[in-house]
């Protein structure tokens, strides 16, 4: 018969036996699990960077001449020659059109280079000095008799006060006088920037001309201007502007307003030349909202510079801006 107690060593023995192989297993196990991830990372790539985001702003203007000056009529006059036409190139004082004062005209200049200011207050000078002449004769006078005892010196003060008083009317007249002639001098030099040099010592022709006041294109010439037409006074014969560069005028809500700067990049579309597109940049940005007021949304005005070589952009055309920030 077989001994009870070895039997339960035995038994004992075989249990410890499967436990050291079922320990021995997890750590297998674990060792596996600890050093696979590790390897697998290693070999990972490595996460690719993210593209910026690129914010579009955009805005509608219209283009425009960054410098313009009309060529008015100073007066009533005929049309005798037209010497430019719409879109041609001009140059400072290049002649425009020749015209003939009207009749009504030509009295009025006369009557203005006449200058009757002055000549009234030459006409007053000429009489004070005269009577200053004789009151100083008088002054004179009635001191010797005073120095005799022969006139008293009540008379001698009153002789006095009205030399000085007549001396004191001769400097105001002159003053007077040369102010007026000043002010005849530059109206004399504006009569000739407005009808050409046919003003010569104060007499002048009733042909005139209109010039162009700057260099640059004409952008205007008004449609009854025209040989043998009669215009009035004060119209608006031409306008001139400079063509190359363009600006474009925007207005910008506020919110936009503080994304932008001078000096940023923008793309030009205009909506008359579809698919061409222009790069120009911000040159003027107002810190002045055109229209105060808390009824009124905010908007400010920019200005974007376009290079225009081939005067291709108009004045007035109207446009889409673009602005594209990245964030």
């Amino acid at each position: 018969m077989r001994n009870p107690g070895n039997n339960k060593r035995a038994a004992a023995v075989l249990v410890g036996a499967l436990a050291l192989v079922c320990l021995a297993g997890l750590g297998l196990t674990a060792w596996g699990k600890d050093t696979k991830p590790a390897d697998d990372q290693a070999k990972a790539p490595a996460p690719a960077p993210v593209a910026p985001q690129v914010q579009e702003i955009s805005f509608i203007g219209k283009f425009s001449c960054p410098v313009k000056r009309v060529v008015i009529l100073p007066f009533q006059g005929i049309i005798t020659s037209l010497e430019a036409q719409a879109g041609q190139k001009v140059t400072k004082g290049e002649v425009l059109a020749h015209y003939r004062l009207s009749p009504e005209a030509t009295l009025q200049l006369r009557q203005r280079l006449s200058a009757p200011q002055v000549k009234d207050l030459e006409v007053r000078l000429a009489q004070l000095e005269r009577t200053l002449n004789m009151a100083a004769i008088k002054r004179r006078e009635i001191k010797e008799l005073a120095a005799q005892k022969l006139a008293s010196k009540e008379a001698l003060a009153q002789a006095d006060k009205d030399w000085l008083l007549l001396a004191r009317q001769k400097g105001t007249i002159q003053q007077q006088l040369r102010q007026a002639k000043d002010i005849s001098s530059v109206d004399l030099q504006v009569l000739k920037e407005q009808i050409g040099e046919s003003v010569v010592g104060g007499k002048f022709s009733s042909a005139a001309t209109l010039k162009a006041p700057i260099d640059g294109y004409v952008l205007f010439v008004h449609p009854d201007l025209r040989v043998g037409a009669e215009l009035p006074p004060k119209t608006v014969a031409f306008q001139v502007g400079v063509m190359d560069p363009m600006v474009v005028k925007a207005q910008v809500h506020e919110m936009e307003s503080l994304k932008i700067k001078v000096g940023d990049r923008v793309e030009i579309l205009p909506e008359s030349l579809p698919g061409q597109k222009f790069a120009a940049r911000i040159s003027r940005l107002s810190w002045a909202s055109l229209k105060p007021g808390l009824e009124n949304p905010t908007y400010y005005e920019a200005e974007f510079e376009v290079p225009n070589p081939k005067l291709i952009l108009k004045d007035g055309m109207k446009v889409r801006i673009v602005l594209r920030k990245s964030q």
